[in-house]
């Protein structure tokens, strides 16, 4: 099989860190340096991101393999990314990194790969969140999941990485099984550190029908039916007490003119970023 490919995205325009978060030292060295040398320990990376942001990073790089984001395409953020690099590989399994993982260690994306041989898989953490950053899965679901999330996005719905979740046979892992929950933080103001709660040690096997449904009913037309099919998905994630993916089917049901503000500013407020004590 090989060693498995890692996509690190790149991208974002570090306008809550306010300077070039990529670049940032952290503990002495850049961001970026610290992070491909933990992927590369356990596959061949390929990074992507926008061409300005390659340029600035230059030869913090090295001849680590570059794909430049795609604009054309409808997703955006993190999504585009993963769509613009999947294409690059052909077989295997894919591991997603996000550029600002400032706390990954490789015997815990090892650990995250040892689930996804057959399905995705991602962290999750404490409050019901999900780590949708970092996902791993054989390519070929990867890639189909990437072709619906971006046909998603082609209606003017917002594409999000927990739809690769949402649309696949997928696991989230608790992170406390995979080595603790502050290696899958991301990095996100100067100063910032992630919780020390090691997070859940359940896990969740999520069933993509009812997301499924939900587009394809969006994808003919049929908007009423698809946001009572997104809500039907929310209620499932409900029960699960995976807060973040019931958020997201409720903000795609919203989208599609169900009114379920209430709820959705509840679940903001339990899923809002925990600070370290």
């Amino acid at each position: 099989m090989g060693r498995p490919k890692v996509i690190v995205i790149a991208g974002g325009s570090s306008s809550r860190f306010g300077s070039d978060k990529l670049s940032a030292l952290i503990d002495g060295r850049p961001l970026i340096s610290r992070v491909l040398e933990v992927t590369r320990e356990v596959g061949d990376v390929i990074l992507v991101s926008s061409r300005d942001e390659i340029s600035r990073l230059g030869r913090l790089l090295g001849d680590v393999k570059v794909v430049e984001d795609l604009p054309q395409l409808p997703c955006g953020g993190p999504p585009r990314g993963v769509a613009s690099a999947v294409g690059q590989v052909s077989s295997g399994t894919v591991l997603i990194v996000p550029g600002d993982a400032a706390w990954a260690t490789a015997e815990g994306l090892e650990a995250l790969l040892e689930q996804c041989s057959e399905r995705l898989a991602s962290p999750l953490m404490g409050h019901g969140f999900v780590s949708s950053s970092f996902l791993c899965g054989p390519t070929d679901m990867i890639r189909e999941a990437v072709r619906l999330m971006c046909s998603k996005a082609s209606l003017g719905l917002r594409a999000r990485m927990t739809d690769l979740l949402r649309s696949s046979r997928s696991r989230l892992v608790g992170a406390s099984l995979l080595g603790g929950q502050g290696q899958f933080y991301d990095l996100d103001v100067p100063g910032d550190r992630p919780p020390r709660s090691r997070g859940p040690r359940r896990v969740v096997e999520v069933d993509p029908t009812a997301y499924r449904r939900a587009l394809s009913l969006a994808l003919a037309g049929r908007p009423r039916e698809a946001a009572a099919a997104f809500q039907e998905e929310s209620k499932a994630y409900r029960r699960l007490r995976v807060w973040h993916l019931e958020l997201h089917s409720l903000l795609d049901a919203q989208s599609l003119g169900l009114d379920a503000a209430k709820r959705v500013e509840r679940l903001m407020l339990t899923l809002r970023r925990p600070s370290r004590p």
